[in-house]
């Protein structure tokens, strides 16, 4: 490997992002403004806003870190969120491949459905007890005519009462029950096979035959292809032929060279294409696979670099001109240094990048998934009903989530800061082991642990609360997605202007656009505890820089009371004046 590749490779390790270190800490500009603000910073009950606390966070790593690693972590996250929008473009592909699926399936029903009567009439000479069973019990007849479909057997009406007063035969219809089952479960009938003990021998033989011609069936045959297509046998067929012609393609470059105008290559392209937009499930998922992993690996260096250079630039500022001894004498309320550096940069940068790659996943799942909604026609006179009605329901479930959880963030700032002095309580006893052990004073050790845990348990009934409130709503009026689109596209269906297969796409795409509208709801934990998590790292950002504040304004004050403005210039003699 040449130097300069093994520089670039160099580039992207790990340890190469911990350039925090370096960044210099600047003089704050004295002045009473600011002592104010910086003050008013490090202070827990200090109202702030999110916005400007989440930028607190977030800029350093953006203004500070070198131009160098700011172009890795630019073109690590710019291929992360690239693969999120394409892994976005193979569900709009799957949605599309779903509803094909169900519109195969349900022409393939269809045309079941009506050359079974034919195929039965044909065939059931054969079987003379079974004819003579169906020719006395209307009941088997209907039910040898209208299977595997058991809900329309459920649902006739002129058998309705014989079904509610009869236990067993509900349980066949509400299950996937054989024909056999069904036959021997519909009352009456069980005379019939008493007197006639071959008829349920017949009844299995006219099942196998009729299916065998079912199957011979030209429409079945048809529809048959177009799911093994959809399923599998399309990626084998498309991505053979892409195989072939590349062997063909190359061993051809490999002869003559390459020139864009040989038929052999134009042939590996357009086969490679092919194979790469078919739109089988096998190259879907595929690719979905693919683009997914390498979003994560991409986003999971990027925050592992951010993380690493956040450790080192706070960890410089804080060892900088013993700020750490001021902060300690002055801020109190700044609890866990030691934590803040080593646990809430590793927790922000993690969330901050879901949160990018989220935002980004939500954006373009809103923008494909829309156009599709908009496209489905009116609902109920309403152009573009359905994205309307997702709309509708998103922004619902969105202010209920915010009414039920706006305490949330707060809860777990808190939470944070009374795990993290239990925490405190007991790293003590393990540092002065020697010390309690000499001087007996584990019940007093108990008491102080005792004191930190009561707060802890308390502030976890508070957000265990709030989490119940999230909970209710999830359960109620966030599971109503599911339904909704199914309820209102069975209008569609009864009214001959809408396939099963319309609705199958419609469940899809409105599923998705609600997900992406309701983001903050889907997100909502996450995003307070990143508040949490920023707020913690922000006041202690804060109570850093009015330690480094404090510092110069004290050396300011003594180079004051040092050399005072208003003494004169001394004079200076001798052989070097």
């Amino acid at each position: 490997m040449s130097g300069r590749l093994r520089r670039l490779r160099d580039l992207f390790k790990l340890e190469s992002a911990n350039t925090g270190w370096d960044c210099p800490v600047i003089t704050p500009e004295i002045s009473a403004q600011k002592r104010k603000e910086l003050l008013e910073a490090t202070m827990l009950e200090t109202p702030r806003s999110a916005t400007r606390t989440i930028l607190g966070v977030l800029s350093p790593y953006w203004v500070k870190a070198g131009k160098i690693e700011r172009g890795i972590a630019t073109g690590l996250l710019a291929t992360s969120l690239f693969m999120t929008w394409y892994s976005v473009q193979m569900t709009v592909e799957f949605g599309e491949w779903s509803g094909g699926l169900t519109n195969t399936v349900q022409h393939l029903s269809q045309s079941v459905k009506t050359a079974r009567p034919e195929l039965i009439a044909k065939s059931l000479d054969q079987y003379p007890a079974l004819k003579t069973a169906m020719n006395e019990h209307p009941i088997l007849n209907e039910a040898i005519h209208v299977y595997p479909d058991l809900t329309a057997f459920l649902n006739n009406k002129k058998f309705a009462d014989v079904i509610k007063h009869d236990a067993a035969l509900q349980e066949v219809l509400n299950k996937n029950s054989s024909l056999e089952e069904l036959v021997t479960a519909l009352p009456g009938v069980e005379k019939a096979i008493t007197q006639s003990p071959e008829l349920m021998g017949q009844v299995s033989a006219m099942k196998t035959h009729l299916t065998k011609n079912l199957m011979e069936l030209p429409e079945t045959q048809e529809h048959l292809n177009t799911l093994k297509s959809l399923s599998g046998s399309g990626f084998i067929d498309a991505w053979g032929k892409a195989a072939k012609a590349t062997y063909t393609g190359t061993t051809h470059v490999l002869k003559n060279g390459w020139s864009d105008s040989d038929a052999q290559l134009k042939d590996m392209k357009g086969s490679l294409r092919d194979a790469w937009y078919n739109k089988d499930l096998a190259t879907i998922a595929l690719k979905f696979t693919a683009m997914a992993i390498i979003s994560y690996k991409a986003a999971q260096y990027f925050a592992l670099r951010w993380r690493l250079w956040s450790t080192g630039y706070y960890t410089n500022r804080w060892t900088t001109s013993s700020a750490y001894m001021r902060m300690k004498n002055l801020f109190n309320n700044i609890d866990n240094p030691a934590q803040r550096i080593e646990q809430d940069p590793a927790k922000f940068t993690a969330g901050a990048v879901s949160l990018m790659t989220g935002v980004t996943s939500a954006g373009i799942t809103l923008g494909a998934f829309s156009s599709q909604l908009l496209a489905m026609g009116p609902l109920f006179g309403v152009t573009g009903g359905f994205f309307w009605l997702g709309a509708v329901y998103a922004a619902a479930l969105t202010a209920l989530t915010m009414k039920a959880g706006y305490r949330l963030p707060s809860i777990q700032r808190a939470q944070q800061r009374r795990d993290a002095d239990l925490r405190a309580v007991l790293d003590k006893i393990h540092s002065n082991a020697d010390v309690v052990a000499q001087n007996k004073t584990e019940s007093v050790e108990r008491e102080l642990v005792n004191r930190r845990l009561t707060p802890v348990m308390k502030n976890s009934v508070r957000e265990i609360g709030t989490q119940v409130k999230l909970i209710l709503v999830d359960a109620t009026a966030g599971n109503l997605s599911i339904p909704i689109p199914w309820i209102v596209g069975a209008f569609g269906v009864a009214a001959g202007t809408a396939s099963m297969g319309t609705v199958s796409m419609i469940n899809y795409a409105f599923n998705r656009v609600t997900s992406a509208m309701s983001f903050v709801v889907n997100r909502f934990e996450q995003l307070s505890q990143m508040k949490a998590t920023a707020d913690r790292i922000y006041m202690f950002d804060r109570a850093v820089q009015a330690a480094h504040y404090i510092d110069a304004e004290k050396k300011a004050a003594a180079k004051r009371v040092i050399v005072p403005k208003d003494m004169p210039a001394m004079k200076i003699s001798g052989p070097e004046a």
